[in-house]
């Protein structure tokens, strides 16, 4: 999978979920012309026109009403996945029928919001709107769920291993699909299916695959925590497994995510909340940082991450939103930073660029990359690059706490926040190729390109009893954990950084990733005023002090 790991990281997840969808469609109208499936591809392109725009138009005037700028491409993918399961046909009325499911759609990211955010996954609530009143008002546009065909399974399946991949929400998708797989299998046997028939049976003719892959994981509905995400996809599967009906509802998957939808609110909402820039600085060489005020408390805890949504934008391939570790910087503000290098995708650009006083959003704030509970439990941390920003908060509020930080920086460049980690209790144990001048107490250099198991043993008698922490590249994450395995250490928590994915253009001499002239800029102009502080006081850079950020994932 590294190499798909690296191309993704030039790939936003919602693109990487557009292009999937995509690929369905396209396999799917490509068996209809040749006559193997009962499509019409141009049926087919026609309903996700007519859904995707019904979806679009209400999103961009719920945008205007609520002021936040509609997203177009999670617009796009609600028409693809809508097109997925209402039957597609050339009439009037079914056209009509598929806008107007496309248009309910996106009025529930309008009408049913809290928190500055949608509660309600659009394809799912559109669908539950299509069977309850567009279906008997028009006589069509009934969720079907065509797409469940024994012919487009091995098809959904592989496009929606690679969404999962590269949003990691592998385990939220395999507790749904092993619920629903767990409580239909078994009725399907009792009515008189052989067991390898009635599992292939659901997983060939049933919409478990792509609602697994595409719409349980939908980000912004779900929890932000694993715990809860994992419970209420087990709750899910359990609701579109088992039959029932009362009045007009009866079983569906879009009424089961719908109610996980609304479980969620009820115990684990997420809110979205404005950011106000507040300074820019530099952590280190090729690297960039934005300070962030919220307009609101923001609660978090070290080692979390935001989800960034920079509104005002031209987007690229990897769109308007990205996920950052946060740092605190003081007086209730935080920062995150990312790694530039030669060509900036337009959405570091842009957050480069934003002004003091302009506005970005905080979509999501959650993760589990957090500490043992246990005070007395010894921690290893392992980071590359700008990979070690969710440790800084980690590290600055854990105590007196035995923590061994590993900086692996395989390229000779020195890593970020060197002087912000001096100030703190950890053990720090360098990985580089050349020595490190001036080492602070409790430091030590270990000569090397990539990490080994002689540099951790020779820190860490007691590796195999350590709580070990990875934070970087995913080639970082595979040494790592092969690394940690061979020493007997059992469990790796990590924190895979997927926009690592695409290396520098060029190197430098000295090995080093040489920083894009643009971005070099932004660091000579690290010291900016930040405003509501006394005096209207000066940022420090993070090298000096200052507020280091987290890299995007």
């Amino acid at each position: 999978m590294g190499r798909f790991d690296g191309l993704a990281g030039g790939v936003g997840a919602y693109r990487t979920a557009t292009l999937a969808l995509l690929t369905v469609h396209a396999a799917a109208g490509g068996l209809g012309h040749l006559g193997m499936l009962d499509v019409d591809p141009v049926a087919l392109a026609a309903t996700v026109g007519a859904a995707s725009a019904g979806t679009l138009l209400t999103s961009l005037v719920g945008g205007l009403v609520s002021g936040v700028r509609a997203h177009v491409e999670s617009s796009l993918i609600t028409g693809l996945l809508l097109a997925l399961l209402l039957w597609p046909a050339l009439t009037v009325e079914s056209l009509v029928g598929a806008g107007l499911v496309g248009a309910a759609a996106g009025l529930s990211k309008v009408l049913v919001r809290w928190r500055g955010r949608h509660l309600l996954n659009p394809a799912a609530a559109g669908a539950l709107v299509a069977g309850l009143v567009v279906a008997p008002v028009l006589g069509t546009a009934a969720p079907v769920w065509w797409v469940a065909t024994p012919l487009l399974a091995p098809v959904v399946l592989l496009a929606g291993l690679a969404v999962l991949r590269r949003t990691g929400t592998g385990t939220v998708a395999a507790a749904y699909g092993l619920t629903y797989l767990a409580v239909t299998v078994p009725r399907l046997v009792l009515s008189g299916q052989g067991a390898l028939d009635a599992l292939a049976s659901v997983i060939g003719s049933h919409p478990v695959l792509v609602v697994a892959a595409f719409m349980v994981v939908e980000p912004l509905t779900q929890a932000p925590r694993r715990r809860p995400r994992l419970a209420v996809a087990v709750l899910v599967g359990v609701l579109a497994g088992v039959p029932f009906a009362a009045g007009p509802l009866s079983t569906s998957p879009e009424l089961a995510i719908v109610a996980g939808n609304l479980l969620t609110a009820l115990v684990a909402a997420p809110r979205a909340l404005r950011l106000v820039v507040v300074g820019h600085g530099s952590p280190g060489p090729g690297s960039h940082e934005v300070l962030l005020r919220p307009a609101r408390a923001l609660r978090w805890q070290p080692g979390q991450w935001a989800e960034i949504d920079v509104v005002r934008m031209r987007p690229d391939g990897r769109g308007r939103r990205r996920v950052f570790s946060l740092v605190p910087a003081g007086r209730d503000a935080v920062a995150v930073a990312f790694s530039v290098r030669d060509r900036p995708s337009a959405f570091k650009r842009a957050l480069m660029a934003a002004p003091v006083g302009s506005t970005v959003r905080a979509t999501t704030v959650g993760g589990d990359f957090l500490l043992p509970d246990d005070p007395t439990r010894p921690v290893l941390m392992i980071a590359g690059g700008i990979g070690v920003t969710p440790f800084i908060s980690q590290i600055e509020h854990a105590g007196p706490r035995d923590m061994v930080l590993v900086l692996v920086c395989p390229t000779g460049m020195p890593p970020p926040y060197l002087r912000r980690l001096a100030r703190t209790r950890a053990r720090v144990v360098i990985v580089s190729p050349d020595p490190v001048p001036a080492l602070p107490p409790r430091w030590t250099w270990h000569r090397g390109t990539r990490l080994t198991l002689s540099a951790l043993a020779s820190a860490m008698p007691d590796l195999p009893r350590r709580a070990a922490y990875v934070s970087g590249s995913p080639d970082l994450v595979r040494r790592a954990r092969a690394v940690l395995r061979e020493a007997g250490v059992r469990h790796v928590r990590t924190d895979t950084f997927t926009g690592y994915g695409r290396r520098p253009a060029h190197r430098s001499s000295g090995g080093a990733a040489t920083a894009a002239p643009d971005a070099q800029a932004p660091a000579a102009r690290a010291r900016r005023r930040v405003p509501g502080s006394r005096r209207d006081r000066v940022a420090a850079p993070v090298e000096q002090g200052g507020v280091p950020a987290g890299a995007t994932r």
